[in-house]
């Protein structure tokens, strides 16, 4: 399966990439088939970490002046919304070093265990369609951040792109890849979470331990993901209104650029400064859909109840432990622990409308007059 062996091709990419970047102190075991900790790669991790605090100071300086007076028309409001990026990127680099010091363990020994339960318990062959396609989207949206052809470009013809300019971009496009290296890990467990489900719930089971086997495996995973979503609701949650914020500035940029009179770059290079704009938006807001669509397949995978026996005469026992079964999940479909800081629920479902309300945002920014008819 060509989708199959890519999407194997891009986590073993993306795992590599993260440790060169200083991600993870955990790598992956070809013999051991799991993820393995390196105290060397701890180190390296801690280094880098340090680092990246370290330089935040000087990329708030940079920051400051980064445009140009009288690019803009509303030149002070531009560097609000430069300063409020700034600060919410430091939030993001504060939330992404302390996930990785408290549950950076945590999160590759629940992958490990569920991988474990794939491979060995539920003997997988192939992983879905669904899976490979969901998956080689989050990576496209991911590499997407080394994208800064936007910011390169929004001085061309003003001021030339020094070296300074290039390492603040690194470092917007370094800690943006951590804060979307942890979304990608979270879509990582939900979608293997996701097959696990499946492949169980196929299980057939002709007697009462063949049936016990498959409901202590399901009522296992669903603790896992309880356990999974916990560990990453507060990033999410930041992730996502940090993505408003720039989604909402992302817009605002975009229609002072459109709206200039004189453009050093001529009718083109506006044309090409609006395209980037609604490529980054677009990129964005597909990357909280795909969110949604994963959450949404696992909690779908979730509601379903496990087959019911063949043979009910056979084993009057064994169907009224499947009905057991079926009482318990309708119950706990409805309990407090599908709920993640209380408006979180598992299946994210405000994540479209969190990201997409940007836009109304952005529109009510132009709207109350910051930008002059």
């Amino acid at each position: 399966m060509r989708v199959g062996k890519l999407c194997r091709l891009a986590l073993r990419f993306w795992l590599g990439l993260v440790l060169v970047l200083g991600f993870s102190s955990h790598y992956y075991s070809p013999t051991r088939r799991r993820l393995v900790h390196s105290r060397i790669l701890q180190t390296y991790d801690w280094l880098l970490m340090v680092i990246n605090l370290v330089a935040f100071y000087a990329y708030y300086r940079y920051a400051m002046t980064y445009f140009l007076e009288g690019m803009f028309r509303r030149q002070g409001f531009v560097n609000q919304l430069s300063t409020c990026n700034v600060f919410q990127q430091l939030l993001m680099t504060v939330t992404s070093t302390l996930l990785h010091l408290l549950f950076e363990r945590q999160v590759c020994q629940t992958y490990n265990e569920v991988s474990t339960i794939l491979e060995q318990d539920l003997q997988l062959k192939e992983h879905s369609r669904f899976y490979c396609l969901a998956f080689l989207a989050k990576v496209y949206t991911f590499l997407h951040n080394f994208n800064f052809a936007l910011s390169a470009i929004m001085h061309w013809g003003l001021r030339p792109f020094n070296v300074y300019d290039l390492l603040a971009n690194l470092y917007f496009v370094y800690n943006s890849l951590a804060r979307d290296a942890i979304q990608v890990a979270y879509v990582l467990l939900l979608l293997n979470l996701s097959e696990a489900l499946r492949l169980n719930g196929q299980q057939e089971h002709g007697s009462y331990s063949d049936l016990m086997k498959q409901l202590r495996t399901r009522e296992r995973l669903l603790r896992i993901g309880r356990r999974v979503h916990r560990m990453f609701a507060w990033p999410v949650a930041i992730a996502l209104i940090h993505l408003v914020f720039f989604n909402t500035a992302t817009i605002y940029l975009g229609y002072t650029m459109f709206i200039q009179k004189h453009d050093a770059l001529g009718l083109r290079g506006r044309g090409l400064k609006m395209l980037l704009t609604v490529v980054s938006f677009l990129v964005i807001l597909w990357d909280v859909v795909l969110l949604q669509v994963v959450c949404e397949k696992l909690l779908a995978e979730e509601n379903q109840i496990c087959a019911s026996p063949k043979d009910v005469a056979s084993s009057r026992t064994t169907y009224r432990q499947w009905e057991m079964c079926a009482l318990r999940r309708a119950i706990r479909r409805s309990s407090p622990e599908n709920k993640v800081l209380g408006m979180f629920r598992m299946d994210m479902r405000c994540a479209f409308a969190l990201i997409s309300c940007s836009l109304s945002y952005g529109i009510i920014i132009i709207q109350i007059g910051y930008i002059p008819g």
